[in-house]
């Protein structure tokens, strides 16, 4: 289960309540296991970083739009 404390944004820290059910359960069912490196939120955009290099890319509405490999 994904468990986020507190996110980053331009902004300043927004508490994980605000993250879309959506996003949650996609990180449950594709990447259970998955440790999260960072979560940051842009105008229109969330990108989670996972500690294996993979960069999670979500719309503001949460939903999956695509996946980057960290080099």
């Amino acid at each position: 289960m994904v468990n986020w404390n507190l996110i980053r944004s331009n902004g300043g820290n927004i508490s994980s309540r605000e993250i879309r059910k959506s996003i949650v359960s996609f990180m449950t069912k594709h990447h259970p296991c998955s440790i999260v490196n960072s979560i940051e939120k842009k105008y229109n955009a969330y990108r989670i970083q996972l500690m294996s290099g993979l960069s999670l890319i979500f719309d503001a509405e949460g939903r999956y739009v695509k996946t980057d490999k960290l080099l």
